[in-house]
């Protein structure tokens, strides 16, 4: 997967559920889109894991 951002991130994923929720795909090729998306959700809830702690991480340091 290449180096991605958040947003374009996001919308691959649409474009796969819309792919998926239109079902005219094989069954190979909804296996392939569904293992995509799974790893695509990921990096999404990585990112914004680490964005999370970042945020937590100024926070901490503006109150001390």
């Amino acid at each position: 997967m290449e180096k991605m951002t958040y947003e374009k991130v996001v919308a691959r994923l649409e474009e796969i559920v819309d792919k998926l929720e239109n079902g005219n795909l094989s069954l190979e090729e909804m296996m392939k889109l569904y293992e995509e998306g799974t790893a695509l959700a990921a990096k999404c809830s990585k990112s914004l894991d680490a964005a999370q702690l970042k945020i937590s991480e100024l926070s901490a340091g503006e109150s001390q």
